[in-house]
């Protein structure tokens, strides 16, 4: 079964974009690449109170109402590229996670080294429709809800919406689209959005309209040559728009700094959203506890 909807960004690249981006515009310097800064923040990770912690890239550690939510994990190397900087966090670190919350299955999202180090606590996991076929093959016994988009699962005082990205799935050469993609709303004391993957689309509109929004943890990052990655990603300016969409009250960057998966400077996307209003932008360092 594939899934395919007006979101689905699979269909607007084909190899020809692929060659032509690699032939003509890939770039391959190294001449502004530094490191995200890291820091120390695992004395808050054991606070009662709620909190967002930024894991780097697009994986987020999430107290709330009292539960613990991992989102996307990636700790190490991902297939064909190389961290630019170290995990802030060992797993231990962490704590107990009570749910583990996977967007897709692209590799810099859906990490099997990282999953492998997380399963065995037994998490409950919060996965889109079709993703049960890969879990399976890591824990046939895992404990899983799966979502179909703007599905909910109740916890205690808290739901868990999997809401619509504009995207797609893949692993492998045949099996595009074999489990949907999307983002999560987390309503608790505190609504959080997260957004996964995505390009621009008018799903912001719609989810902005249906959900109040406190925090939202939107991609900034891999996003030129812009002929080939405004299909699939955002920009910072785009970024920005699609808060605005979501009517959140503090935006929350993320997806950049960590993996060179295009051809701006591993910088760039920081610097870019440095300049924008600061007030509505909560920028964190890598392993930044910020509390609620």
């Amino acid at each position: 079964m594939r899934y395919t909807n007006s979101l689905d960004s699979s269909k607007e690249t084909t190899l020809f974009d692929i060659l032509k981006w690699k032939l003509f515009y890939s770039t391959k310097s190294q001449k502004e690449m530094s490191k995200l800064e890291v820091v120390d923040s695992s004395n808050l990770l054991r606070a009662k109170s709620d909190f967002i912690c930024w894991l780097s890239h697009a994986s987020f550690l999430i107290q709330l109402d009292g539960k613990r939510f991992l989102i996307d994990p990636v700790f190490g190397d991902i297939p064909l590229y190389k961290r630019y900087n170290p995990s802030p966090y060992d797993v231990e670190d962490l704590g107990k996670i009570d749910y583990l919350l996977l967007s897709h299955t692209h590799y810099d999202h859906f990490d099997i080294p990282s999953l492998k180090k997380i399963l065995p606590q037994k998490p409950k996991l919060i996965i889109p429709l079709g993703m049960d076929r890969y879990i399976k093959r890591l824990d046939k016994n895992a404990d899983m809800v799966l979502l179909d988009w703007y599905q909910s699962f109740k916890i205690d005082s808290l739901i868990i919406d999997f809401v619509p990205a504009k995207h797609w799935g893949r692993r492998g050469i045949f099996d595009t689209n074999q489990s949907l993609w999307g983002g999560f709303i987390i309503k608790g004391k505190q609504s959080i959005y997260f957004a996964g993957d995505t390009a621009y689309a008018e799903h912001f509109q719609e989810i902005g309209d249906r959900y109040s929004i406190d925090y939202a943890l939107l991609p900034i990052g891999a996003y030129r040559p812009t002929f080939f990655m405004k299909h699939h990603h955002l920009n910072p300016e785009e970024a920005y728009q699609a808060f605005l969409e979501l009517k959140a009250k503090k935006m929350i960057p993320m997806h950049y700094g960590t993996f060179k998966l295009s051809d701006e400077s591993i910088n760039e996307p920081k610097q870019w959203i440095e300049k924008m209003n600061r007030e509505q932008i909560e920028i964190l360092s890598s392993g930044e506890v910020l509390l609620f």
